[in-house]
């Protein structure tokens, strides 16, 4: 996804001129200036501060403007966005040099900290800044790229989020398997990238706004919860799980947890059930200590295990 990044530095213009310039990392279709020529741009950025006596402290900002490697982006594509982005700071000289020796595609944007108009220093306040990441946010979506979601807030749940998680539990709901999960959602317009070995399970929405599980703030949704849940079988599981606590009106949370947190307890040596906790099957419970590898390290007990047998059909002791 996008992102972009800004710092502000008080010394060693040409250096980081050389730097971004480096014919190793780029060439010359790709370095463009906005307000100034690319091969002056020291010098010019210098004449401003001069005319203006504005040549102590921040001397310029370094930006730089990242792209995702997952995007269909080409290099000359990335160096447009990156001069259109440079263009929003209007009354400011910017140089513009796009890297091509990364699998991150990305811009590098040289700032002049002083306006040639009106020789005012560059401050912007933290709204400001958000402001000027929207725009590159805005430049993204236009070429269909993704972009990068709002700084994450618990307290701050934005509408597209909350409707994401929505989405997501309505297929939960309706899948018997990770597969069926993922082929739902991306009928209702999303992408999910959900593979072996990756932390984290991957949302893009039709806006092209990227989400991991663990910003979603729900643990129900996190990864390793809905992974058992769907090697459970996912929707079948949980119509049998609201079904035997249909009296208590448990419903997808309560099956996910109960889940984890049995699957927890198999980890543990010498845990005993008892009677008014166990909601679960004989090969349900086969299947968590499968996962959990933890077969030789339990023993299970019921208190009343006649009754319980008569209303299960089998014998928890195991």
């Amino acid at each position: 996804m996008a992102s972009v990044k800004f710092v502000a530095v008080s010394r060693g213009l040409r250096g980081i001129v050389d730097y971004v310039t480096n014919r190793e990392k780029t060439n010359e279709s790709l370095i463009s200036g906005v307000n100034c020529l690319p091969q002056t741009a020291v010098e010019e950025f210098q004449a401003v501060k001069l005319r203006f006596h504005k040549t102590e402290g921040r001397s310029y900002y370094h930006i730089v403007q990242a792209f995702s490697p997952d995007d269909p982006l080409d290099f000359a594509t990335a160096h447009e966005i990156g001069v259109a982005f440079a263009q929003y700071f209007q009354g400011y000289q910017c140089l513009v040099a796009t890297h091509q020796n990364t699998a991150h595609i990305h811009n590098h944007i040289i700032l002049n900290s002083v306006s040639f108009e009106t020789g005012k220093k560059f401050h912007q306040s933290a709204k400001e800044m958000r402001q000027a990441k929207e725009y590159s946010n805005q430049l993204c979506r236009e070429h269909g790229l993704s972009v990068t979601e709002a700084k994450a807030d618990p307290s701050r749940i934005p509408r597209w989020k909350r409707k994401l998680r929505r989405d997501i539990r309505a297929a939960m709901e309706h899948s018997h398997s990770r597969e069926e999960f993922i082929h739902r959602l991306e009928t209702m317009g999303y992408r999910v990238k959900w593979e072996p070995g990756q932390k984290y399970i991957t949302y893009t929405t039709e806006d092209n706004i990227r989400c991991r599980d663990s910003k979603l703030f729900d643990p129900t949704l996190l990864r390793e919860n809905m992974e058992l849940y769907f090697a459970m079988g996912g929707a079948a599981y949980l119509d049998t799980y609201q079904e035997a606590s249909a009296e208590n009106g448990l419903g997808l949370d309560d099956a996910v947890w109960d889940l984890s947190s049995l699957l927890q307890d198999f980890a543990e040596e010498e845990t005993r059930y008892h009677l008014e906790t166990i909601r679960h099957s004989r090969e349900e419970l086969e299947h968590i200590l499968a996962r959990g590898g933890k077969l030789d390290h339990a023993q299970y007990t019921v208190d009343e295990e006649e009754e319980y047998e008569q209303a299960h059909g089998f014998s928890m002791g195991m």
